[in-house]
C-alpha cells in the first residue's frame, strides 16, 4: 500500500505554491466486488491535497470480499502524508574576478612635478 501511494501520489501545485503540508485522513468503503465506495475526507488540509487523496483512493483495487459465502462491505480509514519536498540549496555564484595593476608615476618632467605617492589603478571586472 505504501509503495502504491508513494508511486502514484502527485503533490498538488497549489499546495506547493502555498507551502502546505500535513496529513489527510480519509474513510472509504470496499464493497463485495472490491470496488471503492463512499470516499470521505475526515481531516483535510485543502489546497488540492484532499482532491488528490480522493483521486488516489479511487485508483485502489481490492479483491472480492466474502464472509460465509456472502459479499461483505468493509470500512477502511487511511492517513496520507504530504511532505513538502526539500529545497536544494543552489550552488553559490562564482565570485567575480578583479584584476588590477598599480603603476608608479612616470619620471617627472621639469614642467610638472608628480605628487608624492600617487598611483594609477586599472580595474577589470571579468564575469565567469
Amino acid at each position: 500500500m505504501k509503495e502504491f501511494i508513494k508511486s502514484n501520489l502527485k503533490y498538488p501545485k497549489e499546495a506547493l505554491d502555498y507551502k502546505v503540508g500535513g496529513t489527510v485522513e480519509v474513510a472509504y468503503d470496499v464493497d463485495g466486488l472490491g470496488k471503492i465506495r463512499n470516499v470521505k475526507i475526515l481531516n483535510g488540509i485543502g489546497h488540492g491535497c484532499d482532491a488528490e487523496v480522493i483521486r488516489l483512493i479511487n485508483l485502489l483495487v481490492y479483491e472480492k470480499a466474502v464472509n460465509k459465502g456472502k459479499k461483505t462491505l468493509t470500512h477502511k480509514k487511511l492517513k496520507i502524508d504530504f511532505h513538502l519536498p526539500k529545497v536544494q540549496k543552489q550552488a553559490a555564484k562564482p565570485a567575480r574576478q578583479i584584476t588590477y595593476t598599480i603603476t608608479k608615476p612616470a619620471v617627472a618632467t621639469q614642467a610638472v612635478a608628480p605628487k608624492k605617492n600617487s598611483y594609477t589603478i586599472k580595474v577589470n571586472f571579468n564575469k565567469k
